[in-house]
């Protein structure tokens, strides 16, 4: 198997990884928030992500470089822990209060640093590298402000999570990205 087939399938991944994220708003305004089905979405979402996340980088290296880089790393490591966390709430109960110790907070930190930077440069990066389509950098700023909806418990933070990696992952896995050979030739006209 090529690399570029590898990339594809990547991509497949995050679509998927993005339709199991979306599956945590209805479950959570048909099943409460922190309920068993919202929180199975959530975690296979979270592994999904933390394996596939890294195809936003390898199509798109050479225009990112390094930062490129350090944002999807941040993004994956943010879900690792996020899926850990989740872990837990499969055999604690979720009704008890939360465990308040420094390792939950580091892990809260780490998530949120992880997660919010690593998407905000992403979303740079990807601007600049004229890579993706422009409707995929508004999926991602989309994402970003929706974290601040006034909507109870936020329920909606997912759906706009799973559609940037839906909308990623479509342009990945379908081919629907811009060629190096497009981009010069853009820039070229644009000169002019």
């Amino acid at each position: 198997m090529n690399e570029t087939r590898v990339v594809q399938w990547l991509g497949m991944i995050c679509l998927l990884a993005g339709i199991a994220r979306i599956g945590m708003t209805p479950s959570a305004y048909i099943w409460g928030t922190d309920s068993m089905p919202e929180l199975i979405f959530g975690y296979i979402a979270c592994i999904l992500m933390s394996v596939c996340s890294i195809a936003f980088y390898l199509v798109q290296s050479r225009e990112t470089g390094v930062l490129g880089f350090i944002s999807v790393l941040g993004i994956s490591i943010g879900n690792v822990i996020t899926t850990a966390l989740l872990f837990t709430s499969f055999v604690m109960d979720t009704t008890a209060p939360k465990p308040d110790s420094i390792i939950v907070a580091i892990s809260g930190m780490g998530t949120m640093i992880g997660l919010t930077g690593g998407t905000l440069l992403l979303g740079i990066m990807t601007f600049r590298a004229n890579v993706f389509p422009r409707w995929v950098v508004g999926l991602l700023v989309l994402m970003l402000l929706s974290a601040f909806l006034p909507v109870a418990d936020n329920k909606l933070f997912a759906l706009f999570w799973g559609l940037s990696y839906v909308g990623m992952g479509f342009c990945i896995w379908t081919g629907k990205l811009n060629s190096r050979s497009e981009r010069k030739k853009a820039g070229l006209e644009s000169a002019r």
